[in-house]
């Protein structure tokens, strides 16, 4: 498979998973006020986050790929597994935003993202076994693992914490991209 029809697709996927991710904040029709809002503000916040998650994932797929010579199955398999753990984050996310309270949306919501983000540790690995020039990040993925395994033991006594974590992760797989532009 050439490079650019398998980044194009991996696009046109995470396109499709952003804009379902939009569509399941149900704005109210028959109530216009700020009160009406304010009772939406939680599935409003955990789209912004899911939103955060999925366009931080974009970033680095796109830098991982953008050092990447050739595509193999096993490439193509790994980034399957991450686009279908990538399309489950708007049930998981709409489920979330109906009561962040709730220990079993939450776990749910964190264990998607533990899944989410193992499943992109193995698509690095895959590009990196496959392409020498593409660098290995093992001390960032295992602090990332550790951060989502903590969170998802959080979770179960105070659920909001699912989002205190999913952010901190977000910051280390963004903070080495955003130095970068910076310097």
């Amino acid at each position: 498979m050439k490079k650019e029809r398998f980044e194009a697709f991996s696009d046109a996927v995470l396109a499709i998973v952003l804009t379902i991710l939009v569509l399941e904040i149900h704005l109210p029709s028959d109530d216009h006020s700020l009160q009406a809002l304010i009772e939406i503000a939680p599935e409003f916040l955990a789209y912004v986050f899911s939103f955060i998650l999925i366009a931080t994932m974009w970033v680095n797929h796109h830098y991982l790929f953008s050092q990447v010579k050739t595509i193999n199955n096993r490439i193509i398999w790994t980034n399957i597994v991450l686009l279908f753990w990538s399309s489950l984050l708007p049930a998981t996310t709409a489920w979330i935003g109906t009561n962040i309270h709730s220990q079993i949306a939450a776990v749910l919501y964190a264990i998607n993202i533990v899944f989410y983000n193992i499943s992109f540790a193995f698509l690095r690995e895959s590009v990196t076994a496959s392409n020498t020039i593409v660098k290995p990040k093992r001390v960032t993925e295992w602090v990332s693992f550790g951060i989502n395994v903590l969170t998802l033991i959080i979770t179960f006594f105070w659920p909001p914490f699912v989002f205190i974590g999913l952010i901190t992760n977000v910051l280390l797989w963004a903070m080495p991209h955003l130095v970068t532009q910076l310097n």
